[in-house]
């Protein structure tokens, strides 16, 4: 264990290990992701420190990650594998799991301002809250869970009926090389329900929301935004279908 100890902190080079990491995050799926990392470090017993990772799809920025660390397990090396737990802060919450190399893992985000999440303004949504979500990664799937239960999304921002009166959404999402699948999104506020559910494939999105409002609740300009969408009474479908910004 000793001479492991001292191999990993002489012998190899904090570059050669910053420049590993950045190549298999971008290696993933269809190398539609890439990971720059500021101020890494390495610690005692196979732990390595960064200042933060910056996450960007599409050559889009999506988030960063703050006071990252990760400490090495040399007991998944029993097992023929090389893993670590992670934990660090993102967008303002708190982030921790575990990872398999090249690419399996289970993460934990809990609090995580909306706000802060870049890759949420290419929607073009003022949208707040604190997100909370369980990530699994196998391979080039990612499986997304997710809830906010505090959300709040800017009327102005958005020409979408009743958007701005919903206040939880929960769902999932799978990921799959350049494929978002959209499993089950619920949302819930004043004045009813919807669903969304759909794929963006190569950023072209393919979506619908499914509206199920209270009709007592409904003003008369909100009904009137509504007629168009009409599908049968009380039930009303609103297309979301070109490229991302």
């Amino acid at each position: 264990m000793i001479f492991l100890v001292l191999v990993w902190l002489l012998v190899i080079p904090v570059n050669l290990i910053q420049s590993n990491i950045e190549d298999i995050v971008a290696h993933s799926g269809n190398s539609n992701m890439r990971l720059d990392i500021e101020g890494l470090n390495k610690g005692l017993f196979f732990s390595l420190f960064a200042d933060r990772l910056h996450l960007s799809i599409d050559n889009t920025p999506a988030v960063d990650i703050i006071e990252f660390k990760g400490s090495f397990a040399p007991g998944y090396l029993l097992k023929g594998t090389l893993g670590a737990s992670v934990t660090g802060e993102i967008a303002d919450g708190d982030m921790n799991g575990t990872f398999q190399l090249p690419a399996e893992g289970d993460i934990k985000i809990e609090k995580a301002e909306l706000k802060k999440i870049a890759y949420l303004n290419r929607f073009g949504l003022d949208i707040s809250g604190q997100a909370y979500a369980d990530i699994n990664i196998h391979n080039q799937k990612i499986d997304i869970q997710f809830k906010v239960p505090d959300l709040h999304i800017d009327e102005a921002s958005t020409i979408i009926p009743l958007i701005s009166t919903f206040r939880t959404i929960q769902g999932a999402v799978t990921i799959i090389d350049n494929q978002v699948r959209i499993d089950s999104i619920s949302l819930e506020g004043d004045k009813g329900y919807a669903r969304l559910k759909g794929n963006i494939v190569n950023n072209r999105m393919d979506l619908a929301i499914e509206l199920m409002p209270d009709r007592d609740k409904l003003n008369a300009l909100e009904s009137m935004m509504l007629g168009k969408y009409i599908v049968s009474p009380g039930f009303y479908v609103v297309p979301l279908k070109g490229l991302l910004p």
